[in-house]
């Protein structure tokens, strides 16, 4: 199970939250137990390794803030994902800046939220759940956890009537009740040890509330994955299947179309194929290149790989001339070879006026 303690406000009782949070999975439910903290003060891991002996693993992390919200939802996930392959029990203690990513609440099963029974802590909370209200709404979501925290008197029973105003659903735990003595126990000694039962029993209350809470959250998507997952799943399979196909069926009728211009138009005693290898497939037929009755027969790569352009058989002296002209320009700039014998001759050739002026 991964419990992540986390709140925008400070002074709500993360930190001793998650530290003796993680004393009770250790010592009562007698699971492993990793402590992540990712707090800048380091609180909750300095109260456990504070107190000897202990069976708990603290992991001390620090997130780059400086990065982007990219940035640092990776380190935090590639942190989760393998501190809770060696743990039965993960808690994240963590105060949230507004440059994290929600999806950083997906890699848990619990969100628990500490807040203080006053009117503007309660806001506070109000407003801080509901900008990330979407992460608690899909098929495999963390569970949202509300804890009235450093409660006093009859504070609780005013405390569970304000949060109807809630406009999403959550989890209620009972109250942790504030005590000087709780506050003193800081690096000596864990609420579930403290001589003041009440404030002890309250906490216990409490851890025991999140045990639950949790045995919850996992029946819960047990139900969903026997009811719903089974069905998605095939539906996206047979869904990505059709959409693999139809792109598979696309690019074959893509080639047909292609090979049957290339038949349509393709003539060789007097068109010349033009193939064109940077783009993977062979180019649309340009208009012939017929040199003085040559065909050029060869494809024309652009790759630097083959820059020739071979022919069947050696063109006549008369347009030796023009071939050679156009081979050149082949070679610099990859694009269609004009053809001289389609282009119209206004002036005679030198070599026709001068046969003229002899005759």
């Amino acid at each position: 199970m991964k419990i992540l303690v986390t709140n925008q406000k400070g002074g709500v009782g993360k930190s001793t939250i998650s530290a003796n949070l993680a004393h009770y999975f250790s010592n009562v439910t007698r699971g492993r137990t990793t402590l992540v903290d990712y707090d800048t003060q380091a609180s909750s891991s300095k109260w456990i390794r504070s107190i000897k002996p202990q069976k708990i693993t603290v992991f001390k992390a620090n997130l780059p803030l400086s990065e982007s919200s990219n940035r640092i939802l990776i380190e935090s996930r590639k942190i989760i994902q393998g501190i809770s392959e060696r743990s039965e029990v993960l808690i994240a203690d963590l105060t949230w800046f507004d440059i994290f990513d929600s999806e950083m609440f997906l890699d848990f099963d619990l969100v628990v939220l500490p807040t203080a029974i006053s009117e503007v802590e309660l806001i506070a909370t109000m407003e801080f759940a509901a900008r990330h209200e979407w992460v608690f709404q899909g098929p495999r979501s963390p569970s949202l956890v509300i804890v009235p925290s450093r409660v006093r008197g009859d504070q609780a029973v005013k405390f569970k009537h304000n949060t109807e105003r809630f406009p999403f659903g959550f989890f209620l735990t009972p109250p942790i009740i504030d005590s000087v003595e709780a506050k003193k126990s800081f690096g000596k000694k864990f609420l579930l040890n403290l001589k003041n039962h009440k404030l002890s029993s309250s906490f216990r209350t409490f851890c025991e509330a999140i045990q639950q809470t949790g045995a919850i959250h996992y029946e819960k998507l047990k139900k969903k994955a026997e009811s719903g997952n089974d069905h998605r799943s095939k539906l996206s399979s047979v869904l990505s299947y059709y959409v693999k196909k139809s792109h598979a069926q696309r690019s074959i009728d893509k080639k047909k179309s292609l090979t049957q211009n290339l038949e349509e138009q393709e003539n060789p005693s007097s068109t010349d194929t033009l193939f064109n290898g940077k783009e993977g497939l062979n180019s649309s037929v340009k208009h012939g290149n017929k040199i003085a009755g040559e065909v050029l027969a060869e494809p024309y790569l652009d790759h630097g790989v083959s820059r020739t352009i071979n022919s069947r058989k050696k063109p006549t002296s008369a347009s030796n001339a023009g071939f050679k002209e156009n081979n050149e320009f082949q070679k610099k700039e990859p694009r269609p070879i004009e053809s001289i014998t389609r282009r119209v001759l206004e002036v005679p050739p030198k070599f026709l006026r001068k046969q003229s002026s002899g005759s």
